[in-house]
């Protein structure tokens, strides 16, 4: 096999690559199997997910028994989304596979002042911030990662791990 051929765990059946997001999702699956992982998860990408848009104007709120509620901040946006059900749940199911999100509620209301989205509401549970030497060992350990825009989502992600590990 030539140096530039794919390896095969890396092609799907067709010769279509893996996304990166799948892939990163079913790295982080022991982590996300919870609930709130899965919904923080989902706050950290919701605008790769929705695109920057949509994104300005709603944010994942809670997660229950595969029904996710989007908090959005006006009613004319409410009744976009409800149009756009089926696409942001196919989005939704794509970038999180194995997530066992298969429902959608829009519910209006304000949103997190976080412009990036990376906290979800209190109904998941707040983290404390992460620890000085917890953000140089979630940075340690993406370091080698090339592609900023996976870099940053890796460093969120390892940031938390850490921090449900101090705090149990």
């Amino acid at each position: 096999m030539d140096d530039c051929d794919p390896k095969p765990g890396n092609v799907r059946r067709g010769g279509a690559f893996i996304p990166v997001g799948e892939v990163v999702s079913k790295l982080a699956a022991p982590y996300l199997d919870r609930p709130q992982g899965r919904a923080r998860f989902l706050a950290l990408i919701w605008s790769q997910v929705v695109g920057e848009r949509v994104a300005k104007h709603s944010q994942p709120y809670r997660l229950v028994n595969g029904l996710l509620t989007v908090r959005v901040d006006s009613s004319p946006w409410v009744s976009e989304l409800v149009h756009m059900q089926p696409k942001i749940l196919a989005a939704i199911q794509q970038a999180s596979p194995g997530g066992g999100i298969r429902d959608l509620r829009f519910t209006q209301g304000s949103l997190n002042d976080d412009s990036d989205h990376s906290g979800v509401t209190s109904d998941v549970g707040k983290l404390p911030p992460p620890l000085s030497e917890e953000v140089a060992e979630a940075a340690r350990m993406v370091a080698a990662v090339s592609d900023p825009q996976l870099r940053e989502v890796l460093f969120k992600l390892s940031q938390t791990v850490l921090i449900r590990r101090r705090c149990g």
